[in-house]
Formats: structure tokens, C-alpha cells, sequence
């Protein structure tokens, strides 16, 4: 058998492997369109922050604790000194009230949700805690905040008949932050009662609580529709709508990884703040996340379209150059990135269907001139139609795109499987058109 012979009769093998390899090479256009995504993605990442660092990032608010401070002696074989030590103590009794109002923010095309957060704060302090602070000396209440540039308003602190005003917290400020009111050790028998705190702050990403007393309840409205709740508690009451969320937690001190009192130099609001909680402003699947889904389905569905080309040349005898199938190939790659180009300006859902159509309209006349038939390229456009049909459905679904995905395959296979049920692929060719 000559080369002549042995090349004819393995035409089929040899188009198969061309077509596989040609699938795997396509692997590098894929891969530089989620070089760019991936670069869009930075670029938004990139913009959310500068609109945190201008508006407010994510915020972190804790009921009041009072600092108070302490002679400690330091000493060594020399001299003979004494420092303060400053010590937190958690209060009574907390109760938070939020309200969250939110608003998009546009930097260049990117659009970022923000928020402004009405919250109030009401507490009690009894006697019994007030007997544990050492005797004498001013009393300073630290009111903990992830992200002070986003106060925009803080009433004074009304607490058994006084009223306090804000200063910015100067104890331990390089490990904490937040607001401080100094009440003075002339007031100290005055304090016993409830107190009283209003704020507005600007944030954005999220807005968390930290349990700071030994009974905590935090009730939280929000205006949107997408809420996450996060950190170490979930609420024990939600309502979540089309209109937005409620939601409510009751937390006892006995809940928390740290005591009633701890010194400020030891314990870094970091620290507190692992037992926060609240919720975060999830943000629906993007049209970033989404394309980058459908760039990791499109090894798959490029392979389809390969050899849905190369079942029509075993069912009609028409051989195909190779070339054909890299135009094919690089259309089905400019795909992607147009989908994401349109993705930008428009809904995934309107970028899609503008990608898809403009895709169909392409290959289907090129298909049925190359295949030697318009019928046989309505044929292709039809089933491209229906396997973006499905990608649009894997790349949408959140939690069943695995399922739908391993049974569209299972279900192309047995597709191909029984069209060419019938097919000589010894002879595969011999009866070109």
C-alpha cells in the first residue's frame, strides 16, 4: 500500500485529529480574551476604590465603650517610671438601629452602588458596671467606626441628662479608630441611665456591626433588593424583596472571642471586628463575571461547531479545506470578545443577543456556500443558535450551570454518536461532490 493509499483511506482519522488540534490551538485566543477581561475587571476593582476612597468604604459600627486609664510602673535597674494603661469595657445594654439608603455612582462607564446609613444607637449603663471602672478620673466613651471620612453627620452623646460632643478618638489611634466623648470625672455620679447617639454615615461595599455589650440587638433596613449577610452571625430575622431587606440580630456578650474589658494597646479593632456582623451590597453577576463564563465554556462550544463542520463533510461527502475551518474558529473567538466589548455599555442580556445574532448571521452564509448548499447553512445557524441558546443559560445560572452543562455535553455526544452510527470511515470521501 503506497502513502498515496494509506492517507486516502485514513482521511477520516487525519481530518479528526486536524480538528482536535485545531480546537486546542484555539485555546490561545480564548486565553488572551481573559487577559482581557481579566484587565477590565482590574480597571472596575480600580474604580470601585477610588470611589470608596472619595465616598467611604466599607463601614463597621459598635456600641460605646468606655476607656478609662490606669498608673502602670515600668521599671528596670535604673530609673523608676509610671504609664498610663488604658482599658476598654464594654456596657450594659446596646440597641442599633439602621437604615440604609443606596445610590449608584458612575466613574468613566464604570458603576459602583454606594450607600448612606442613618443609625441610631441607644444603651444603658448601670450601676454595677459603673462600680467596675477605677475610682476617679475622666471617663471617655469610644464609639468604634471602620472608616471615619464617611461621618457625615454625629449628634452629641445624651447620656443621663448631659450632652457630649464627638472628638476624634486619640487613645490607642494607631491600632483603633472611631469617635471619642470625654465626660468628666466631675460627672461620674451623674452617669448611671440610658444614653443616646445618632449618626449618618457614607460607605460603601458594606456595613457591619460588632456586638459591644452584654446584650446586643442591631435591627437593619435596607432599600436593596441584593443583600449579603455576612460575618460570624446570621440574623435571626430577614425579610428580603423586590423593595429591599430587613433584617435583626440578638447577640449575648457570651457570643463574642473577647471579655468584657481588654487594654486598648492589646486589642486591635482587627481583632474586634472578626466578630462582626451585617450585610454586604452583592452585587448580581456582572457582565465581567459572565463573560468570563462563557470564555470557560468556549473551548467546548467551539469543538462543537468543529465538528458539526465536519459531520456535514461525512454525511455529504464534501471535503472542506482546513481554512474554512479557521475562519469559523476566529469568528467563534471575536465572539467573546465582542460580547464583552457590549457588555460595557449595555445589558448582558441586550450584549448577548447583539453578539449571538451578528455571530449567526456571519457563519450561516458562510457555512452553506462552503458546504455547497443554503439549506446545510440554515442547518448550521440553527444548531449555533441553539448551543448559544444553552451557553446563555449555563453562563446565567448560578447553581446549576455544572448540572445543565455535563448533561448538554453527555447529550452532543450522543448526538454525534448516532448520526454517524452508519458511517464507512474507511470510505469517508470517495464520493465527493
Amino acid at each position: 500500500m503506497n502513502i498515496q493509499n494509506l492517507f486516502t483511506r485514513n482521511r477520516a482519522t487525519l481530518k479528526l485529529l486536524f480538528v482536535g488540534m485545531l480546537s486546542i490551538v484555539m485555546l490561545i485566543p480564548l486565553s488572551m480574551i481573559r487577559a482581557v477581561i481579566a484587565e477590565r475587571q482590574e480597571m472596575q476593582q480600580k474604580a470601585e476604590q477610588t470611589i470608596a476612597d472619595r465616598w467611604g468604604g466599607g463601614q463597621g459600627i459598635g456600641g460605646l465603650v468606655a476607656v478609662t486609664s490606669t498608673p502602670v510602673a515600668n521599671t528596670d535597674n535604673r530609673s523608676y517610671a509610671t504609664a498610663e494603661q488604658w482599658t476598654a469595657s464594654v456596657l450594659t445594654d446596646l440597641s442599633i438601629n439602621a437604615t440604609l439608603t443606596t445610590e449608584v455612582r458612575y466613574l468613566g462607564i464604570y458603576e459602583v452602588p454606594v450607600y448612606t446609613a442613618r443609625v441610631k444607637i441607644d444603651g444603658h449603663i448601670d450601676q454595677a458596671m459603673l462600680d467596675s471602672l477605677p475610682a476617679g478620673g475622666d471617663i471617655l466613651f469610644w464609639l468604634p467606626l471602620q472608616d471615619v471620612r464617611g461621618v457625615r453627620e454625629v449628634s452629641s452623646l445624651s447620656i443621663a441628662g448631659l450632652e457630649i460632643a464627638a472628638d476624634p478618638l486619640s487613645v490607642a489611634a494607631d491600632k483603633n479608630s472611631g469617635l471619642q466623648f470625654l465626660l468628666p470625672a466631675s460627672r461620674r455620679t451623674q452617669l448611671v441611665g440610658d444614653y443616646s447617639l445618632e449618626l449618618k454615615l457614607a460607605g460603601s461595599g458594606s456595613l457591619v456591626f460588632l456586638p459591644l455589650a452584654d446584650t446586643s440587638r442591631v435591627t437593619l433596613e435596607s432599600d436593596w433588593p441584593h443583600p449579603e449577610f455576612i460575618g460570624q452571625f446570621l440574623p435571626h430575622e430577614r425579610t428580603i424583596d423586590a423593595n429591599g431587606s430587613t433584617a435583626s440580630w440578638q447577640l449575648l456578650g457570651l457570643n463574642r472571642r473577647f471579655g468584657d474589658q481588654w487594654p486598648m494597646s492589646e486589642l486591635a479593632v482587627q481583632q474586634i471586628d472578626n466578630a462582626s456582623f451585617g450585610m454586604r451590597l452583592e452585587t448580581p453577576v456582572d457582565g465581567y463575571q459572565r463573560s468570563e463564563r462563557s470564555v470557560k465554556y468556549g473551548l467546548l462550544f467551539i469543538a462543537l461547531t468543529f465538528f458539526t463542520l465536519f459531520l456535514f463533510e461525512v454525511m455529504t461527502g464534501r471535503s472542506l479545506h482546513p481554512v474554512p475551518y479557521v475562519l469559523t474558529g476566529a469568528a467563534l473567538a471575536v465572539f467573546y470578545l465582542v460580547l464583552l466589548a457590549l457588555s460595557e455599555y449595555f445589558s448582558f442580556l441586550t450584549a448577548y443577543l447583539t453578539a449571538a445574532i451578528l455571530l449567526v448571521l456571519i457563519v450561516t452564509p458562510y457555512t452553506g456556500a462552503i458546504l455547497g448548499g443554503k439549506s446545510r447553512g440554515y442547518l448550521v445557524g440553527g444548531m449555533m443558535s441553539v448551543t448559544y441558546a444553552l451557553l446563555f443559560v449555563l453562563v446565567s445560572s448560578r447553581h446549576l450551570s455544572l448540572l445543565l452543562g455535563s448533561l448538554a455535553l453527555l447529550l452532543a455526544i450522543a448526538g454525534l454518536m448516532y448520526l454517524t452510527r452508519n458511517v464507512d470511515w474507511y470510505h469517508y470521501g470517495d464520493n465527493e461532490e
